[in-house]
C-alpha cells in the first residue's frame, strides 16, 4: 500500500463510533419501550378497577366485602409479580451498568497500553537495526559466524551420510541374518581366535565358509553393523562443535543487545504485550456477559415474558370466579346507564391493551434486530483487536470506508462474516525492517528465534551458505529458547510482543 493508506487505528475508531451510535439508538428505543410498559400497567389497573365496579353491581351472591377482598388479593398478586419483574430488571440494569463501566475502564487502559506498545515496537525496530549494524561491523562476529556456518555445512553433509549408511544397513543386514549358513558360522566365531572346532567339523565348516564366501561376507556384515554407529558418533562430535561456535556467536549478539538497551526493550515490550492480550481477552469476556444480560433484559421488556405469563395465570384464576361475560350480560339486562358506561370502558380498555401489546411486540422485534446487529458489531470489534488491526503497523486501503460497510451491515445488505471479510481484504501490516529485503522470513514468523541474528547470518553467509544459515537457526532454535528461559533473558519473539502480528 502507498503512504496514503489509512491507519488501522483510524479504522478501529470509526468502528467504535459506529457501535456507540447504535447503542445510543438502542437506549432511545428502550425509553420508548418503557413508556409502552408503563401504559400497559396503567391500562391493566384501570381494567381491573372497572371489573370490580361491575362486580359490586351485578353479583349479589358475592358480598361487597368478598368482592373487595378478591380484588385486593388479585391486585396484591399482580403487584407482587410486577415487583419481582422490576427487581430483576433493576438487578440486570445494575449489572449491565457495572459491566459497561468496567469495559469503558478496560478500553481506556487498552488504548494506553496499545499506544505504549506501539512506541516499544518503534524502539525495538530502531535498536534491532542498530544491533544488526554492530554485528556487521564486528570482525569477531563475522569470523565466528563463518566458522559456525562451515561447521553446519559439514554437519549437514555427515548427517546425510549417516542417513544413507543407516538406510543401506537396514536394507542389507536382513539378508545376512536370514542366511542359516552365515549365522551358523558367525555364532561359532568361525575365522576368529575364539573358534575351537577340530577334525571333521573344522573341515566341513571350512568347506561351508569357502562356499558362501564367509570371510568377505563377514567383513561386509561388520561394516554394515558398526559403521553407522561410528558415523553417528562423529556426527554428534560435529554437532557439539557447531553448538559451541553458535553459542559464541549468540553471546556476541546478547552482549551487544544488552549494551544498546534492546534486551530491556524486549522485556518491557513483552510485558506490555501480555497486558494487552489479557485486556483484550477480558474485554471480550465482559462483552459476552453484557450481551447475555441485555438479551435477558430485553426478554423482560417484551409483553410476553415469564412474569407476564405468571400474571396472566393468576388473572385467569380470578376471572374464573367472576367472568367478564357474565358481568356484561347483566349490564344489558338493566336499564341503568351507569353499568353500560362501565362495560364500554372495559371494552375500550381491552382494545387499548391489545393495541399496546401489538405495539410492544413490534418494538420488541425491532429491538431484537438491533441487539443482534450490536452483538455482531461487538464480535467484529473483538476480532479486529485480536487480529491487532488497530496497531500502528496496520494499514488499510486508502478508499476503504468502514462507515459505509457498517451501514450496509445495519441495513441487512451485509452479514457479519461478509463485513469481517471486507475488513481483512483491505488490511495489511507494514513489513518490519528485517522483512523489507526479503530473505525467506515467512517460514520463521511463528518460530522463537532472533530475527536480527538470522538476517545478519544470511548477509554474512552470502548466497552459497544461505541454506546453512537457515538450517543453523532451525537447529539452535529450541536449544537457545531453553537456555534463555533458564538464564532469565526475555524470550525470543514469535512474530512480536503479542500473540498476533501487529506488535
Amino acid at each position: 500500500m502507498t503512504t496514503t493508506a489509512l491507519a488501522g487505528s483510524r479504522v478501529g475508531n470509526e468502528l467504535d463510533r459506529s457501535i456507540g451510535r447504535l447503542r445510543k439508538q438502542i437506549d432511545q428505543h428502550l425509553a420508548g419501550m418503557k413508556q409502552i410498559d408503563e401504559q400497559l400497567a396503567e391500562l391493566v389497573g384501570r381494567r381491573t378497577a372497572a371489573l370490580a365496579d361491575l362486580a359490586r353491581h351485578y353479583l349479589p351472591d358475592i358480598s361487597p366485602e368478598s368482592i373487595q377482598g378478591t380484588f385486593a388479593e388479585i391486585r396484591h398478586d399482580l403487584l407482587e409479580v410486577l415487583q419481582r419483574k422490576r427487581q430483576r430488571e433493576a438487578e440486570l440494569s445494575s449489572t449491565i451498568g457495572q459491566l459497561e463501566r468496567s469495559i469503558d475502564s478496560d478500553e481506556e487502559e487498552l488504548d494506553r497500553v496499545t499506544e505504549a506498545l506501539n512506541e516499544k515496537v518503534a524502539e525495538r525496530e530502531r535498536l534491532e537495526e542498530l544491533l544488526a549494524e554492530r554485528l556487521h561491523a564486528s570482525d569477531e562476529f563475522r569470523e565466528l559466524s563463518k566458522r559456525a556456518l562451515d561447521a553446519e555445512v559439514e554437519l549437514e553433509r555427515n548427517e546425510v551420510r549417516v542417513a544413507e549408511a543407516k538406510q543401506e544397513s537396514s536394507e542389507k543386514l536382513p539378508a545376512y541374518e536370514k542366511s542359516r549358513l552365515f549365522k551358523y558360522l558367525q555364532e561359532r566365531d568361525y575365522g576368529t581366535a575364539a573358534y575351537k572346532k577340530e577334525g571333521l567339523t573344522r573341515v566341513l565348516d571350512g568347506w561351508v565358509a569357502k562356499m558362501i564366501g564367509f570371510r568377505r561376507a563377514r567383513r561386509s556384515y561388520d561394516f554394515l553393523r558398526v559403521t553407522p554407529e561410528l558415523m553417528a558418533k562423529e556426527v554428534q562430535r560435529r554437532r557439539e562443535h557447531f553448538n559451541v561456535l553458535m553459542e559464541q556467536v549468540e553471546a556476541i549478539e546478547d552482549r551487544n543487545s544488552d549494551e544498546i538497551g534492546l534486551t530491556a526493550v524486549m522485556r518491557e515490550g513483552q510485558e506490555l504485550g501480555a497486558k494487552r492480550d489479557a485486556l483484550t481477552d477480558a474485554i471480550a469476556k465482559q462483552q459476552d456477559r453484557l450481551i447475555a444480560h441485555e438479551e435477558e433484559l430485553l426478554q423482560l421488556q417484551q409483553p410476553n415474558n415469564k412474569y407476564h405469563d405468571q400474571a396472566i395465570a393468576r388473572m385467569k384464576f380470578f376471572l374464573s370466579k367472576m367472568e367478564e361475560s357474565k358481568l356484561q350480560r347483566r349490564s344489558r339486562q338493566t336499564p341503568e346507564p351507569q353499568d353500560d358506561a362501565i362495560v364500554a370502558e372495559v371494552l375500550w380498555l381491552n382494545e387499548r391493551l391489545d393495541d399496546a401489546e401489538r405495539q410492544g411486540q413490534a418494538e420488541s422485534r425491532k429491538r431484537q434486530q438491533w441487539d443482534d446487529k450490536l452483538s455482531g458489531l461487538h464480535q467484529i470489534q473483538q476480532r479486529f483487536r485480536e487480529a491487532e488491526f488497530d496497531s500502528r503497523r496496520s494499514m488499510f486501503h486508502p478508499r476503504f470506508e468502514m462507515a459505509d460497510l457498517v451501514e450496509d451491515y445495519l441495513e441487512g445488505d451485509l452479514g457479519t462474516e461478509g463485513l469481517w471479510s471486507a475488513i481483512r481484504k483491505n488490511q495489511e501490516f507494514a513489513p518490519q525492517w528485517h522483512e523489507q529485503r526479503g530473505g525467506g522470513f515467512d517460514d520463521f514468523l511463528n518460530s522463537e528465534m532472533s530475527y536480527v541474528l538470522f538476517r545478519v547470518l544470511t548477509d554474512v553467509a552470502g548466497h552459497a551458505l544461505r541454506n546453512a544459515a537457515r538450517r543453523g537457526m532451525e537447529r539452535r532454535g529450541p536449544i537457545r529458547t531453553q537456555q534463555r528461559r533458564q538464564s532469565g533473558r526475555p524470550k525470543l519473539p514469535r512474530r512480536g510482543f503479542t500473540k498476533g502480528r501487529g506488535f
